[in-house]
C-alpha cells in the first residue's frame, strides 16, 4: 500500500498533492471560475473514463473554458498522478481554471485568460464512513436549498458550492451524514456528491432537475435494466423520500450506498434493503470483471507503462 496523500500535476510540473497551490489571482480561487470531474481508479482501472471526459468537456464548453492541452495528454497526466504516488484505488480529479487575466491583475477580461489544468490522484474515500457503505447512511433533509439552474447550471461540475456546505453543516449538527438539499421548488434534488434513489412500487426512482447527473447515477440506470427493475427520472418530494420502504444514494465514492433513517427516522424495517444490495453487488461484481474499465498503465507514456509493469 502507498505512504502517498497524493500526486498533484500543477504549473507544468508534478508534486506531492500537499506542496500543489492554484495562484491567489486565479479566478479559480476568488471567483470559483473553474470547473471539475472526479474519476475513480480501482485495480489500477480507471472506471468509466470516456463517460467523465464527455461530461468534464461540456462543463468547460458551458462557461467558455479550453483545456491548455488535447485528450490524449490529459488522460496520460491523470494516469501518471495515479502511477506516481504508487495508488491501486484512487480517485483521480482533473480540473480546467480560468487563468490568470492578463496583466496578472485581478480582474480583466476573461476572454484573454489563459486556461490552465490541474489533476490530482488522492486515496480511494467513500461518501460515508467505511462501514456505513454496508450498514447504511444516515441523510438529512436540509432546510438550506439547492441553488437553481436558472442561476447555476448544476449539470456543470463546479465549485459553486455554498448551498451544500451549509447543508452539510446541518446534517452533521443533527447527527446525520450527509444532507439532502431540495430545490427552491420544494423537489429533491441532490447531495454533495451523490444522487437519491427511492425504490416504489418496484421502480427504481431518481430526481431529473436541478442537479448534477452523476456518472454513478448513469450505471444505476444500466445495473436496473441488467436486473430488470424499472428505472425513472422524476419529480420526488422529501415525504417520497422519507416514507419510501427503501432508499440508496449513488456516488463515485461508494458506488450504491443503502440508506437506512432519514432526519432520524428509519426507512423501511430500518436495515439495508434487497433491491439496493442487489444493485451494489453487481456494481462491484461488474467492475471487477473489468465493465468500462481503462488500465492506468494502457494511458501512460512508453518509459512509465515499463515501470509499472516492472
Amino acid at each position: 500500500m502507498s505512504d502517498s496523500k497524493g500526486i498533484a500535476y500543477c504549473q507544468g510540473q508534478y508534486l506531492p498533492i500537499e506542496e500543489a497551490s492554484v495562484p491567489i489571482l486565479d479566478p479559480a480561487f476568488h471567483k470559483s471560475d473553474v470547473v471539475f470531474d472526479a474519476v475513480t481508479v480501482c485495480d489500477n482501472a480507471f472506471f468509466r473514463l470516456d463517460d467523465h471526459m464527455d461530461r468534464f468537456y461540456a462543463s468547460c464548453e458551458h462557461i467558455r473554458l479550453t483545456p491548455p492541452m488535447p485528450d490524449a495528454q490529459i488522460r496520460s497526466i491523470m494516469a501518471q498522478c495515479v502511477h506516481r504516488a504508487g495508488f491501486t484505488d484512487s480517485i483521480v480529479y482533473v480540473l480546467c481554471t480560468r487563468g490568470r487575466y492578463a496583466g496578472g491583475g485581478a480582474f480583466g477580461d476573461p476572454r484573454t485568460a489563459e486556461n490552465e489544468l490541474i489533476a490530482y490522484a488522492v486515496p480511494y474515500y467513500t461518501i460515508v464512513a467505511e462501514p456505513k457503505v454496508k450498514s447504511g447512511a444516515h441523510l438529512w433533509i436540509a432546510q438550506t436549498r439547492r441553488a437553481p439552474d436558472a442561476a447555476i447550471n448544476q449539470k456543470c461540475k463546479n465549485f459553486n458550492r455554498m448551498d451544500l456546505t451549509a447543508a452539510h453543516f446541518e446534517a452533521l449538527d443533527a447527527g446525520a451524514d450527509q444532507p439532502v438539499l431540495l430545490s427552491t421548488d420544494g423537489y429533491v434534488t441532490e447531495g454533495p456528491g451523490f444522487n437519491v434513489w427511492v425504490i416504489r412500487d418496484g421502480k427504481a426512482l431518481t430526481p431529473g432537475d436541478n442537479l448534477l447527473e452523476g456518472i454513478t447515477r448513469k450505471t444505476v440506470f444500466d445495473l436496473c435494466q441488467d436486473i430488470g427493475l424499472e428505472a425513472e427520472a422524476t419529480d420526488l418530494r422529501a415525504e417520497d423520500l422519507e416514507e419510501s420502504g427503501e432508499a440508496f444514494i449513488s456516488s463515485s465514492a461508494g458506488g450504491v450506498v443503502p440508506v437506512v433513517r432519514v432526519n432520524d427516522k428509519p426507512i423501511g424495517n430500518g436495515a439495508p434493503g434487497i433491491t439496493t444490495g442487489r444493485l451494489s453487488d453487481l456494481y462491484w461484481a461488474k467492475r471487477a470483471d473489468g465493465w468500462h474499465s481503462t488500465p492506468v498503465a494502457d494511458l501512460l507514456e512508453p518509459e512509465e507503462e515499463q515501470a509499472a509493469s516492472a
